[in-house]
């Protein structure tokens, strides 16, 4: 019986103390810094447009992973929801060439700027200091510096310029706080984001200029772990 009034009696400390601790974090701000690592699943349509036909399955392409250094801020306005805006050092993409341009290699680069900001709700602690969270958000994906390498250039028929359009779209992501103390913390992430981007490669040639165009399915999925710092 006091075996079991003790165990009773410690779990309801160790609630209390979450609650304690989960009440006390409203209105407290966090940043934090990582890293984050990019995982592109891409998948597009082989290329279309121009004079040159491409046999089956077609001229295609695929993104590389990256990984880059991410950080963000959350502000926790309630005692189980936050605000999070998650931010990062814009990674450069390459991007190689896919089905009858497989041993092509690298043929472009791109980098992006993915800002995104999601809605939390965070959970009672899973474990001792353990506190699990998932959030839905909009991201906002922006593309800039994309050029094409020589040996794009060279598969294009003359010197190339990449356009990708921006884009806007779904994220979701589950995560997990470890609190060290009341102001340090470890934040590790996986997220997901809906983004798609329609590209134009525009290529100079000695008759003139030829337009090659596909709609990128990125289909990222980001994993982090950052320190975090609250106040």
């Amino acid at each position: 019986m006091k075996k079991n009034i003790s165990l009773v009696a410690g779990a309801a400390l160790l609630a209390l103390s979450g609650l304690a601790s989960a009440q006390s974090a409203v209105g407290t701000t966090t940043v934090y810094v990582g890293l984050a690592h990019i995982d592109v699943n891409s998948k597009a349509a082989a290329l279309s447009g121009g004079s040159k036909q491409f046999p089956e399955p077609g001229a295609q392409i695929r993104v590389g992973d990256q990984t880059t250094t991410g950080f963000g801020l959350v502000y926790r306005f309630a005692e189980s929801w936050s605000g999070e805006l998650v931010l990062g050092i814009p990674p450069s993409h390459k991007v190689y060439g896919n089905g009858v341009l497989a041993n092509a290699g690298q043929i472009a680069v791109v980098r992006q700027m993915p800002p995104t900001a999601f809605v939390n709700y965070h959970f009672g602690p899973l474990l001792p200091k353990l506190y699990p969270f998932v959030g839905l958000g909009v991201n906002y994906t922006y593309f800039e510096k994309t050029r094409s390498t020589a040996t794009g250039d060279a598969v294009s028929g003359g010197p190339t310029k990449i356009y990708l359009s921006n884009s806007w779209g779904a994220a979701a992501h589950v995560g997990f706080t470890l609190r060290y103390n009341e102001n340090w913390s470890l934040v590790g992430t996986a997220a997901y984001a809906d983004v798609k981007s329609n590209m134009r490669a525009v290529t100079t040639t000695n008759t003139g200029e030829e337009t090659l165009r596909t709609r990128i399915n990125f289909r990222p999925m980001v994993y982090s772990l950052s320190l975090g710092y609250s106040f």
